[in-house]
C-alpha cells in the first residue's frame, strides 16, 4: 500500500513544476496519483472529521461550492474544497491532495473539518464509488453538451446511479427544479432525508424581469403529461404542478428575491427563522446558487454572522461574474456553456451601456463539440448593442453568423481565431470609462486566464 503522505509530497511536487511552466496542473498531477495509488480518494475520506459535502447538476456548481467553502472557513472550519472547478475525478483527486498536503505537511496526525467537492454530473457515480459524502447537492439539470451527457434522462440516470452507491446520503434538492423531485431511488431500509430549496417570489428592480431562456418541456414523471406553471422564473425553474395533482413539494428552505443590476438580496425562512442576506452578484442564476450554499450552511447550524461574512468577502472564482483588470482596464468575465446559462448571462447584461464585448467559442471535447446550442441562447438581448464585439476562439465564425442572424451590427464585429491577439486587441482599445465584458467557454477561458497574468501589471 503506498504511503499517503508521500503520494501528498509528490502530488504536491509535480503540481509546483507543472506551475512553473505555466500549467494550471488542475487534472495531471490527480491522474499520476490515481494511477499509482487507486484508493487514495477512499482513503483520504477518513481526514475529515465533520461533514463532506458533493455538489452537481448543469450550472452553478462551482459557485455554489464556493460560496459554501467561504461560509464553512468564516465559520473557522477547515476544508479541501476543488476551487479552480476541476470537477472530474482526477481534478477532484488533485484538490484533495493538495489540500491536505498543506495542513499534514508540518502535522502528520492533523485532521481537516469538511470537504466541500464540485463533481461533474457524468462522474458522480466514479466518486461515490470512490469516496462517502455526507450531503449531495443537485443544482438544475438543463440540456448541456448532448455531444457528451444526452438528453436530461440520461443526466439524471448518471446522477441516480451515484446517489444508490450511498444510502447515508442526504439530499439538498432545488425544488423549483421539476426534473429533480424523483431523482432519488427507493433504499431497502426507509426514506431518505431530503431537503428542499426554493424561492417563492422575485421583485426586479433595474434588471430585466423577462428570461428568454429555453425551456424542456417536463414531464410529470406520476401521469406523463406536460407539468404547468404557476410561476415561471426561468427555463423550467418555477411553481410547477401537474392536473394529475403532484405539484412542487413545500420548499423547507424558502426564499423572496428582491433583483437589482449589480446584487440582490434572499429573504430566507427556515425553521420558523427569518433572515436576510445582501448578495454581491448578479444574475438569478446565482440567487439560486447562494441560496443552496446557504441552505447547506442553514441545515448545519452555521451562524447568520458567518453566513453574512462569507457572503461579503467571497470572490467569484474562474469565469464566475469574476471582475479582473487587464492593463488597469476593467473586465468582467463569464463562464457560457449551454444554452439556459448564457441566456441568463445575456439577460443580466441587456442594455449595458460603455461596454465591449469579447466572445470566444472553443469546440475542444471539455467545452462540447457541437457548438448548435448557440442557436438556442437568446444573443437577439444584443441586437441593439453598441459597443466594439470581438469575436475568436476555434468556432469565431460560427458567432459572428449567430449574432448576425440575431439582428446585430456587423461593422461592430471584429473576427481573430487566435485567443491571444484578440484579447490584446480589445483591451488596447478599450477606453476610459468602458469595460470589456468576456464570454467565453471553458478551454478557451483557460487559455484566457494565463494571458491576464501577463495583463494584471
Amino acid at each position: 500500500m503506498p504511503n499517503f503522505n508521500k503520494a501528498l509530497k509528490e502530488t504536491y511536487k509535480i503540481h509546483s513544476l507543472l506551475k512553473r511552466f505555466n500549467f494550471e496542473g488542475t487534472s495531471f498531477p490527480g491522474k499520476i496519483l490515481r494511477q499509482k495509488y487507486k484508493d487514495f480518494l477512499t482513503d483520504a475520506q477518513d481526514y475529515a472529521i465533520s461533514d463532506r459535502f458533493a455538489i452537481t447538476g448543469t450550472n452553478g456548481k462551482t459557485t455554489t461550492a464556493g460560496i459554501l467553502a467561504q461560509i464553512l472557513r468564516e465559520a473557522e472550519h477547515s476544508v479541501v474544497h476543488n476551487e479552480l472547478g476541476a470537477n472530474m475525478p482526477n481534478g477532484i483527486a488533485t484538490a484533495v491532495a493538495l489540500g491536505l498536503y498543506k495542513v499534514l505537511k508540518n502535522d502528520p496526525v492533523q485532521r481537516i473539518d469538511n470537504y466541500v467537492i464540485e463533481c461533474d454530473e457524468a462522474y458522480l457515480a466514479t466518486l461515490f464509488n470512490e469516496m462517502k459524502f455526507d450531503y449531495l447537492l443537485v443544482t438544475n439539470l438543463f440540456r448541456d453538451q448532448l455531444d457528451r451527457y444526452g438528453e436530461l434522462d440520461a443526466t439524471k440516470k448518471k446522477i441516480q446511479s451515484g446517489i444508490e452507491l450511498n444510502e447515508d446520503l442526504t439530499l439538498i434538492l432545488n425544488v423549483d427544479d421539476p426534473t429533480l423531485c424523483d431523482i432519488d431511488l427507493k433504499l431497502a431500509t426507509g426514506t431518505r432525508k431530503k431537503i428542499y430549496y426554493g424561492i417563492e417570489n422575485i421583485q426586479f428592480s433595474g434588471y430585466d424581469k423577462d428570461s428568454k431562456s429555453p425551456s424542456e418541456i417536463i414531464h410529470c414523471p406520476k401521469c406523463t403529461l406536460p407539468l404547468k406553471y404557476d410561476k415561471t422564473f426561468y427555463s423550467q425553474l418555477g411553481k410547477w404542478y401537474c392536473d394529475c395533482g403532484n405539484r412542487r413539494p413545500q420548499p423547507d428552505i424558502k426564499a423572496d428575491v428582491k433583483m437589482f443590476p449589480n446584487n440582490f438580496f434572499l429573504y430566507i425562512t427556515y425553521n420558523g427563522q427569518s433572515y436576510t442576506f445582501k448578495v454581491n452578484l448578479t444574475g438569478l442564476y446565482n440567487a439560486y446558487n447562494a441560496l443552496g450554499a446557504i441552505s447547506c450552511a442553514l441545515v448545519n447550524g452555521i451562524e447568520r454572522r458567518f453566513i453574512d461574512k462569507a457572503l461579503e468577502n467571497y470572490q467569484p472564482a474562474f469565469g464566475r461574474n469574476q471582475n479582473v483588470y487587464l492593463k488597469k482596464k476593467p473586465a468582467t468575465v463569464y463562464l457560457i456553456k449551454n444554452p439556459v446559462g448564457a441566456s441568463e448571462v445575456l439577460r443580466g447584461l441587456k442594455n449595458i451601456e460603455n461596454t465591449n464585448l469579447l466572445i470566444s467559442i472553443n469546440d475542444n471535447y471539455a467545452d462540447g463539440r457541437d457548438v448548435s446550442w448557440l442557436w438556442d441562447s437568446d444573443f437577439e438581448s444584443l441586437k441593439d448593442f453598441n459597443g466594439n464585439i470581438y469575436l475568436t476562439g476555434s468556432r469565431a465564425d460560427d458567432m459572428a453568423l449567430r449574432l448576425k442572424y440575431a439582428g446585430c451590427d456587423t461593422s461592430l464585429m471584429l473576427i481573430d481565431a487566435n485567443i491571444k491577439r484578440q484579447l490584446e486587441e480589445a483591451v488596447d482599445r478599450q477606453r476610459i470609462g468602458e469595460r470589456l465584458v468576456i464570454l467565453s467557454t471553458y478551454t478557451s477561458l483557460l487559455k484566457l486566464t494565463k494571458l491576464f497574468k501577463g495583463m494584471k501589471k
